[in-house]
């Protein structure tokens, strides 16, 4: 109790406790300080990557290597403006490159018109000429092939579309035994026999607009082409053959 008393005050000379000042949070500063700091990262750690992985999209580099504003100090009018300026760079070269990959892939998408055949190498057991509907395709102009000429016939008349700006003219494809009949009757000599022809086979078409001749740029591009999606002018239908028809095609498959 001795020790108690020495350590104790007197209590008539007690000093008064003054209560302690709670200090404000500067959140505002802070948070204004953390902002400018992750946007100089974000800009620092994303433009090496960006631009070496899209070098060949001008738009995107450009995007990347537009010179930024320099980041405010926390606190200073229009801090965040240009850090909203920093981001919205930033997410327009973003865009610009993911537009180009969602149309990437495409070109080579089936046409509806076509996704509903059977597009896979194929034979009839049916004679010439009888070939059932459902083992045919129906093109857009209403002429028939079978599924897989006709897949093929869709890629080089896309090809042809592309060079000449203008959709392939065509004025013949499947022929049934009826209509070999009449046009043999009409053309003797000129039309193949009944039940011989390939019209009958789902895999030859007669075409037009400049394809009809010989020495027209039409004609010649696809007797340059036409071969690497397995459509031919025949020996006998080409310009020194056993009867010359510029205009008939046939499909043989593709190499």
């Amino acid at each position: 109790m001795g020790s108690d008393a020495r350590h104790r005050a007197p209590a008539g000379r007690r000093k008064a406790v003054r209560p302690r000042r709670r200090r404000r949070p500067r959140l505002a500063g802070a948070a204004l300080a953390a902002g400018a700091t992750l946007a100089a990262v974000a800009v620092g750690s994303l433009s090496p990557a960006l631009i070496g992985e899209h070098e060949d999209d001008p738009s995107a580099a450009a995007a990347v290597r537009a010179p930024r504003p320099a980041p405010a100090e926390p606190g200073e009018p229009g801090a965040r403006e240009r850090e909203r300026e920093v981001d919205e760079r930033l997410l327009s070269g973003t865009l610009s490159r993911s537009a180009t990959r969602a149309t990437s892939g495409t070109a080579n998408r089936v046409p509806d018109w076509l996704a509903g055949c059977r597009r896979t190498p194929q034979t009839s057991d049916s004679p010439n000429g009888q070939i059932p509907t459902d083992d045919l395709c129906a093109l857009p102009d209403g002429f028939l092939l079978r599924g897989d000429a006709a897949a093929a016939w869709s890629r080089l008349a896309t090809a042809y579309e592309r060079r000449f700006g203008t959709e392939v003219c065509m004025t013949d494809g499947y022929r049934d035994l009826a209509s070999q009949q009449r046009l043999a009757a009409v053309k003797p000599g000129l039309a193949a026999r009944p039940g011989t022809s390939n019209h009958g086979w789902g895999v030859a078409v007669d075409l037009c607009g400049g394809v009809e001749r010989f020495d027209t740029e039409e004609h010649q591009w696809l007797s340059a082409n036409a071969g690497a999606f397995g459509w031919v002018n025949p020996g006998w239908a080409q310009a020194h053959g056993s009867r010359p028809e510029p205009w008939h095609w046939e499909y043989v498959g593709t190499p």
